[in-house]
């Protein structure tokens, strides 16, 4: 078991730096604050300590408990997940002093014994675990595409209560069965979010097009929706402005004449998806076309002239869409032509 655990923690607190660098460098999110950035850094460096005191453990070292950089960083957690998981949905929401009532976890450190201290604050963990997985459930109409990030969430509660179990089971159990799995735990964790990011990298930026669009004001009330909708289908259709492998959200919400933030709302609310996800799909219909009515033309040709940056992205979009890879899907439309 120590083996597998020192992997498990060696691994996640390798994974947590890389993670921290993705968010900051290549994930894109409207309005991304530093609010979020920082609350990022803080949640991913006290699980890093957290891990290196476990693999210290297991190596032979003390009770992390007895450990006050352990002690601390493990208070921090539940404060620093609920702040990264707010402004990660919410980039834009402003800070507000009311949300400082959120850093009463990291109080309990200085205010209570160890033992009293640890099953409130493991309860806070759990808490946010579950707030934040029904605040993504309530995107009820995005659900479908929020498939693996329901999962992951609700993973995340199960992962969080039973973590909380253990809290409280600490006086009735050995205090490695709590560091064993709590270690497990994150790394857990961790994996699944690396799986999240590479199958979905625009996943986050998704989830706060949705939330703005589901939970914020309407920015569309002095909008013209269906001419929008009408002049948005001219630019992705007789324009083909999809061919631009740079096509951005506030670049073409400068072509139709609104912002950003009305284009996200109109895209989620009208079209029933994110807007990466809505680029993307106009790509591979046009990918689809091509496929069937060039024939001779390279699959590599035609992921550039739909605006893909490489084959590679192409390929992997395509096949998730359609269970097939560009060349099998060209095969099949053939043999299906009646000529």
């Amino acid at each position: 078991m120590d083996t597998i655990s020192i992997a498990v923690a060696g691994f996640s607190a390798v994974s947590a730096v890389l993670l921290f660098c993705a968010y900051v460098l290549l994930i894109e999110v409207q309005g991304k604050s530093a609010y979020s950035v920082i609350s990022c850094a803080i949640l991913l460096a006290a699980l890093v300590c957290i891990q290196f005191v476990h693999l210290q453990y297991f190596g032979g070292g003390a009770p992390p408990l007895e450990r006050f950089p352990y002690r601390l960083a493990l208070f921090v957690v539940p404060s620093s997940f609920y702040f990264f998981g707010h402004w990660a949905i919410h980039p834009t929401a402003p800070f507000r002093p009311a949300a400082l009532l959120h850093l009463l976890p990291i109080l309990l450190l200085f205010l209570l014994r160890i033992e009293v201290a640890l099953p409130i604050l493991l309860m806070f963990g759990a808490g946010y675990s579950v707030w934040l997985g029904y605040l993504v459930y309530g995107l009820r109409a995005q659900r479908k595409q929020f498939r693996f990030a329901l999962f992951y969430f609700s993973v995340m509660s199960v992962i969080a209560v039973l973590v909380l179990i253990l809290g409280f089971a600490i006086p009735f159990i050995d205090d490695a069965v709590f560091y064993y799995f709590y270690s497990n735990a994150i790394g857990l964790a961790v994996a699944i979010m690396i799986v999240a990011l590479v199958s979905r990298p625009d996943l986050i930026a998704d989830l706060a097009e949705a939330a703005r669009a589901r939970y914020g004001t309407s920015t569309l009330r002095d909008v013209d929706v269906d001419a929008c909708l009408k002049r948005l289908g001219e630019l992705m259709g007789a324009s083909k402005v999809y061919q631009n492998e740079d096509l951005s959200l506030s670049s073409l919400a400068e072509q139709l004449g609104i912002s950003s933030h009305q284009l996200s709302e109109l895209v989620n609310t009208r079209l029933g998806m994110g807007f990466s996800k809505y680029v993307r799909d106009c790509r591979l219909e046009a990918a689809k076309g091509l496929l069937v009515t060039a024939p001779a033309q390279s699959i590599l040709s035609i992921s550039m002239e739909t605006g893909f940056r490489s084959q590679s992205a192409f390929y992997a979009a395509f096949k998730e869409a359609t269970g097939q890879s560009p060349g099998d899907y060209r095969k099949a439309q053939v043999r299906n032509d009646p000529e």
